[in-house]
């Protein structure tokens, strides 16, 4: 079975709670207190997402470059279930987070981001004994370059590391077909699905994915 996450990059806590309320309804499976979320609500995000859905994983997308320990802490005190580090931030950094992770539980996914070669960084986090792995095509990248897609990183790295991996950037219904097809454990869907219409057809495209997950 694959998992799905949503993608709640909106400032606000409401928003982000009535977005999670429709998700659910889909059958999604994991919340993200989105950058965008953390940006604007802090750890306030993480705390509402905690207390409205106390019985599903959340994921903190701190995209941490920095400060590895304390920024896992925090999140992790907050009740984020994991982190997110950039493998480009460095060992030392992705270390500090796992120090974290070993003390308190909560766990690591390391997004290789802009990395220029996937298999290569992904073997190395592996190796430093990361959680989880994320293939992410940043939306400017996504922007400019348009014909490249997520699943580019993940026919690269697939079948090839021992760790869980998710993919994110830009995925369509038809990507996400595919990434599960390939053998993806989890796919985070954001823009142009979340917030999409925040209604019905927003639902019925996360539910047809969750339906891909779980088939």
């Amino acid at each position: 079975m694959g998992y799905v996450q949503i993608s709640l990059d909106c400032p606000g806590c409401e928003e982000a709670v009535q977005l999670s309320k429709l998700a659910i309804q889909a059958g999604v499976h994991w919340l993200e207190a989105g950058t965008g979320l953390l940006l604007g609500s802090g750890l306030e995000g993480i705390r509402v997402l905690r207390r409205e859905f106390p019985h599903l994983p959340i994921i903190a997308d701190t995209k941490i470059m920095d400060g590895g320990y304390p920024l896992s802490k925090w999140c992790g005190k907050a009740g984020a279930d994991y982190t997110v580090v950039m493998s480009a931030a460095g060992e030392h950094v992705v270390r500090g987070a796992l120090k974290w992770r070993d003390e308190f539980g909560t766990k690591v996914m390391v997004d290789t981001m802009y990395e220029p070669n996937q298999l290569d960084v992904c073997r190395r986090m592996e190796d430093l004994g990361a959680d989880y792995l994320v293939l992410h095509l940043g939306l400017e990248e996504r922007a400019v370059e348009t014909g490249r897609s997520a699943l580019d990183y993940l026919e690269q790295v697939i079948g090839k590391v021992g760790l869980p991996i998710q993919v994110v950037g830009g995925l369509s219904v038809a990507d996400c077909d595919r990434a599960f097809r390939m053998g993806v454990h989890s796919v985070a869907i954001g823009s142009p699905i979340v917030p999409g219409d925040s209604g019905s057809r927003m639902v019925e495209q996360l539910r047809q994915i969750v339906e891909f997950a779980e088939r």
